[in-house]
């Protein structure tokens, strides 16, 4: 008999499965919270431009701020990228006191309503979820 059972395996936590002959796999738990956060950039990067126009340093040290949404600055600015050429935000520069003009992103109006849509979807998503480990 072959059982195809996946266990949870969380390295920061040091839990960590016996692979055996029943054929369990295991799932690194840190890989999936990374790809979960890698998808949720967008919505994340839109909901902080819906709050006003942010450059890239400062929408970072927000999230680093917030459990669970912690990224490098350098991660951030290929999601901006793809944002402005997707045309749901614009960018423009402003000098600073700190150094070099500073670029800061704010959302399009067809940025506007794509995070309205997404924030709705979201919602919708996470109600399922709760359903779901509710037993309904």
């Amino acid at each position: 008999m072959y059982f195809n059972v996946v266990y949870w395996k969380n390295l920061k936590s040091g839990y960590k499965d016996k692979q055996t002959d029943f054929g369990i796999k295991i799932m690194n738990l840190d890989n999936w919270q990374t790809q979960l956060r890698k998808g949720l950039l967008d919505i994340v990067v839109l909901n902080l431009l819906n709050r006003g126009p942010s450059h890239g340093y400062e929408m970072v040290q927000t999230m680093k701020r917030i459990e669970g949404l912690q990224m490098r600055e350098g991660n951030i600015y290929p999601v901006l990228a793809r944002l402005e050429t997707d045309g749901l935000v614009t960018n423009y520069s402003q000098p600073s006191v700190d150094g070099p003009p500073r670029k800061y992103f704010q959302l399009t109006q067809a940025g506007q309503r794509a995070i309205e849509e997404m924030n709705r979807h979201w919602e919708r998503i996470i109600e399922g979820i709760q359903q779901i480990r509710k037993g309904v």
